[in-house]
């Protein structure tokens, strides 16, 4: 499956969410890591792709920018699941296998991963709670002209702080 990066890096994490899904048909959920909507079920088994940090890479001669990316793989299960603090270092290490070497269809506009790693990540031991580990790795992709942004539509968001939250507040504002 070849892919065009040139529209951003929406395309390699398309391709990502593409080659896990079918590499790992047993993932109940493949999706892009949100870590602003707490409270929000995941079926797991699960992986949830986190771009953590981006800066340019080396410079190369074919015309496109090199953008050195660092990739999270979140791995998450169910803390039902049998003997779940050895079954998530299995599934950590099946999605560093799977990482390894890989480019996601996109051919020499995507670098061979580097600098892999895995760690245990968020623990939620009640009931309908998880059990997780984080895959880390560092990616180069290659991408065309700067694409121009859409014009988005205006929109009021809140940034920190609700405003007006406290003792006699708390219908101000949408408690989600």
């Amino acid at each position: 499956m070849k892919t065009n990066v040139d529209d951003g890096l929406t395309a390699g994490h398309d391709a990502m969410e593409a080659a896990f899904r079918e590499a790992m048909p047993w993932l109940k959920t493949v999706d892009a890591y949100k870590p602003l909507q707490g409270g929000q079920a995941v079926t797991s088994p699960a992986v949830l792709i986190e771009a953590i940090e981006m800066q340019p890479g080396r410079k190369a001669s074919n015309g496109k920018t090199p953008v050195e990316v660092e990739f999270a793989a979140h791995c998450i299960l169910s803390v039902t699941t049998s003997r779940v603090e050895l079954a998530i270092r299995n599934f950590a290490a099946l999605v560093i296998q799977f990482v390894d070497g890989n480019r996601w269809g996109l051919g020499d506009e995507v670098a061979r991963p580097t600098e892999l790693s895995a760690y245990p990540g968020m623990f939620k031991p009640d009931e309908k709670g998880f059990e997780s580990w984080v895959v880390n790795w560092k990616q180069v992709f290659h991408l065309g002209e700067p694409e121009t942004l859409p014009d988005y539509l205006p929109t009021d968001v809140f940034i920190g702080e609700y405003p007006n939250v406290g003792p006699g507040h708390e219908d101000d504002y949408d408690k989600g």
